[in-house]
C-alpha cells in the first residue's frame, strides 16, 4: 500500500548521530511514512545501532560502500511513498516538517516542495540558510526559472530540504551521480530535475536542521571540490538542451568563483588556473546574456576583465561571507 512519504537516509560511519536522526523522523506528526536507511558499508557500530530500532516503518538496507549518491539510488528503488524526502544521517528534522510539506504538495499539486534550512554550528550559533518567501511557482520557462530561483539559490542546491513527487523522479529517470566523482551530486540532481517539474512550492520555515562541522562533506578537500565542480558543470552543460546550457552557465560561473575563493589560501595555483581559464570566461560570457541580478552582473563583469590578482582577492572575499 502506498505511503504518503518515503524518507531516505544514507549513512556511513554514523554511529554517533544516526539514532538522533532517525528519532527526529519517527517523531513526525505525519505518521504515514516509511523510513529507508541505507548502511553504506559502515566500519563502525552504525549497523548495530540501526538493528536496535524497533519500528516497523524503518527498513534497513546494508550494502558495501558505494557513496551517498548511489546509496540514495538504492533506496529509491525500494521506495513506495507518493513523495520522497531525503535526510542526511548527521542532521535532524523538525516534528512538523513532513506534514507541512505533504499538505502543501497536495494543496498546490506541486511536484516539489522546499522548506528552509537552519544551519547549526558547533558553538551553538544558528543561521537560517535561504532567503525565500512562502510561494508557489508555475514553471513555464525553465531558463527564466533558473535565472530567478536556482542561480540565486532561492531554489537551494540541496535535496535534504525537498519533498519530491516520486512519479516525477521515475518518469524522468532521475538518479544521483557518483558522489566519489562529482562531490556535489545534490547540485547535479537539482539541475537535472528543473527540466522535469512544473510546479514548486516554497516554505520559508526552517524545518531542516543542518549540523555544520569541520568534517562535513562540504568542507573536505576544497581543491578537490573545486576541480570536481568544474567537471560537473562541464558534464552537465555538454549534455543539456540549449536553454539549460545557457542558464546553467550563469549558475556555473557563480558557484565556481565561490568555490575558487575557498582555495585561494591553500591552493593558490589551482584557484588561479580556474579563475583565469577559458572555461570560466565562457560561462561568464553566457551568464551576462541571462537575466542576472544587477549585483551579479557587476561582479561577473569585474571577474571577466580584471587581472588575476584582483580576481583571487574578489573570489576570496565572496566565499568568505559563508565561512564559519
Amino acid at each position: 500500500m502506498e505511503k504518503a512519504v518515503s524518507v531516505i537516509v544514507p549513512v556511513f560511519n554514523g554511529e554517533n548521530t544516526i539514532k538522533r536522526c532517525i528519532e527526529s523522523i519517527q517523531n513526525q506528526t505525519l505518521s504515514d511514512i516509511e523510513i529507508i536507511v541505507v548502511d553504506d558499508g559502515s566500519e563502525d557500530n552504525t549497523l548495530s545501532v540501526l538493528r536496535a530500532v524497533t519500528d516497523e516503518r524503518v527498513k534497513i538496507i546494508s550494502q558495501s560502500n558505494t557513496g551517498q549518491g548511489f546509496a540514495r539510488n538504492r533506496a529509491m528503488e525500494e521506495a513506495e511513498g507518493k513523495y520522497i524526502a531525503f535526510v542526511d544521517s548527521d542532521d535532524t528534522i523538525e516534528s512538523g516538517m513532513l506534514e507541512a510539506m505533504y499538505e502543501r504538495a497536495e494543496k498546490d499539486n506541486s511536484d516539489v516542495v522546499q522548506c528552509n534550512i537552519l544551519d547549526i554550528y558547533p558553538d551553538g550559533r544558528t543561521k537560517i540558510q535561504i532567503v525565500t518567501e512562502d510561494e508557489t511557482v508555475k514553471i513555464t520557462d525553465k531558463g527564466e526559472y533558473s535565472d530567478l530561483y536556482f542561480t540565486p539559490c532561492r531554489h537551494s542546491y540541496e535535496v535534504c530540504n525537498k519533498l519530491i513527487r516520486r512519479s516525477v523522479i521515475e518518469r524522468a529517470g532521475l538518479k544521483f551521480r557518483d558522489t566519489k566523482k562529482y562531490f556535489s551530486e545534490d547540485l547535479m540532481f537539482n539541475l537535472e530535475m528543473i527540466s522535469h517539474i512544473k510546479t514548486i512550492s516554497f516554505i520559508s520555515a526552517p524545518y531542516y536542521n543542518y549540523y555544520q562541522n569541520e568534517n562535513s562533506h562540504l568542507r573536505q578537500n576544497e581543491e578537490k571540490r573545486l576541480v570536481s565542480l568544474c567537471d560537473l558543470f562541464r558534464t552537465y552543460i555538454s549534455d543539456a538542451d540549449a536553454v539549460m546550457k545557457s542558464a546553467a552557465s550563469y549558475t556555473a560561473a557563480m558557484i565556481i568563483i565561490y568555490n575558487a575563493g575557498f582555495c585561494v589560501e591553500n591552493h593558490m595555483e589551482t584557484a588561479k588556473s580556474v579563475l583565469s581559464g577559458k572555461e570560466l570566461k565562457g560561462y561568464i560570457r553566457d551568464a551576462l546574456k541571462r537575466n542576472c541580478k544587477l549585483k551579479h552582473r557587476i561582479f561577473l563583469m569585474l571577474m571577466y576583465i580584471m587581472p588575476v590578482k584582483i580576481k583571487l582577492a574578489a573570489a576570496r572575499k565572496y566565499s568568505g561571507r559563508w565561512r564559519i
